[in-house]
């Protein structure tokens, strides 16, 4: 089954994870409760990340409804894999919605061998882990982590600092969380577009508000 056949028979929320959600949106239409797991080593090398989503009912209703061939109501282990397999091979043109940057530009991350999949309490929950394809030392380069569509289809929340985990990094390693305020950033970018030459138009890809209202974690190990 294509990413388009699921399109067309699941509901746009559904879509729009499985990476078909062409263009816009001004507020999201999936949810995801969110958490990363940052793990390096001993040295204070970054290692991989390891992201959980767990997603919001209706999107996970609808992939039940697609992917659930013998009707009993839950997914099991052979329709779990194939949401994996999907779902791999859909977001893999977004970078699995996962943003590792140093200063100046992105590191480059493998991608995962597979996406994981479990059916709970009538949600769907993912988790999988991309390696760092590069050596980054934390010691000597601090390092923002990030969960984002830049559609802002689908928004990836972040409970509160505990949400993001250090493993097996030195101790001197520290994170800081940044929670972005929507009324500062919506005034900001209404403020930009006062700014605009009367004959100047508004970008048509707007504001990537995904990108924007992303909750970011900042690690650094330099002691």
């Amino acid at each position: 089954m294509t990413q388009r056949s699921i399109a067309a028979r699941a509901a746009t929320a559904a879509a729009a994870l499985l990476g078909t959600a062409a263009g816009v949106a001004a507020h999201p239409h999936v949810f995801a409760d969110s958490r990363m797991e940052i793990v390096g080593t001993e040295d204070g090398t970054l290692r991989s990340v390891r992201n959980i989503w767990r997603m919001d009912e209706l999107f996970s209703s609808s992939v039940l409804f697609d992917f659930d061939k013998n009707a009993d109501g839950v997914l099991d282990e052979e329709e779990l894999a194939a949401v994996g397999a999907v779902v791999r091979e859909s977001i893999a043109e977004w970078g699995f919605y996962t943003f590792v940057e140093i200063p100046g530009r992105e590191v480059k991350m493998r991608p995962p061998d597979q996406i994981r999949t479990l059916w709970q309490d009538g949600q769907l929950i993912m988790f999988f882990e991309m390696m760092a394809d590069e050596t980054v030392d934390l010691k000597t380069t601090a390092v923002t982590f990030s969960v984002f569509d830049d559609s802002f289809f689908v928004a990836f929340d972040f409970i509160d600092d505990t949400a993001f985990e250090l493993f097996d990094l030195p101790s001197t390693c520290t994170k800081a969380i940044d929670v972005p305020d929507p009324d500062a950033a919506a005034a900001d970018w209404m403020a930009s577009i006062s700014m605009l030459d009367p004959n100047q138009s508004v970008p048509e890809d707007g504001v990537e508000w995904g990108s924007v209202l992303s909750t970011k974690a900042r690690v650094s190990c330099a002691g």
